[in-house]
């Protein structure tokens, strides 16, 4: 919820790998009432699912009739789930993705004047520059999200499980290479629960030399319980709000 370019309360759920379709409706709908400070009125509220099940489709090869079947294709057949789209202007591609239709009942009804995207339609802003190589990676326990921009161009933004460390420099390093990035000339920026000092990141130094821990946005003020935590740990959900 942003007022007067004041972050008024700002809101994150995850849920385990595994969770079923059903279960995750209970459990948005349980999150949602627990929260007292989310019954406010605000005068304005977004809504950015993460839910992995999206592509990216170029302007030019948007079918609207082909629209469930390239969900399909990728994810397989759904289980009571909605399609949505969201153009995204800048990078001149659609991003098709799905919900549970019990969740996109319920904030739709929850939140009836807010607006709804999706993080992957507004990932691509969080970065902008526009002539080096980035690789922008979300940690979170045991999956990470990764977004490549090479030259300024969005190239990829996935979704990857992982279990060891070296599970995640192989995603890494196999994002760049099927995109032929050079990992020695791209920036890898890091945001969410990576601590410094841990196997992961040694690992991954190992084979990205140019590493920049994100920080908090800095058009933003930060309640002292936020800064006192490493501003990577946060950067991302402050800094992806800010671009819808």
């Amino acid at each position: 919820m942003l007022e007067d370019s004041t972050f008024t309360g700002i809101a994150c759920f995850g849920f385990e790998a595994g969770t079923t379709i059903k279960s995750v409706a209970g459990l948005v709908q349980e999150a949602i009432n627990s929260q007292s400070f989310l019954k406010q009125q605000f005068k304005k509220v977004d809504v950015i699912y993460g839910f992995p099940d999206s592509v990216l489709v170029p302007y030019e090869f948007m079918n609207e009739s082909a629209n469930n079947e390239m969900l399909d294709f990728v994810y397989g057949d759904p289980l009571e789930e909605t399609v949505k789209r969201d153009f995204v202007f800048k990078q001149h591609l659609y991003n098709l993705y799905r919900i549970p239709s019990a969740v996109n009942s319920f904030m739709n009804g929850s939140f009836p004047a807010a607006t709804f995207t999706h993080l992957y339609s507004v990932l691509p802003e969080v970065l902008k520059d526009q002539n080096q190589n980035h690789l922008y990676v979300i940690f979170a326990t045991n999956n990470i999200i990764v977004m490549l921009k090479k030259a300024g161009k969005l190239q990829a933004i996935q979704n990857f499980k992982y279990k060891t460390p070296e599970d995640v420099a192989y995603h890494l390093l196999n994002v760049c290479k099927s995109f032929e990035a050079n990992v020695n000339e791209t920036t890898l920026h890091v945001s969410g629960m990576l601590e410094k000092v841990s196997t992961l990141y040694t690992e991954l130094y190992k084979y990205f030399l140019q590493i920049e821990f994100d920080n908090l946005p800095e058009n933003f003020q930060y309640a002292d319980e936020i800064k006192q935590q490493p501003a990577h740990f946060f950067s991302h959900l402050f800094a992806v709000a800010s671009c819808v």
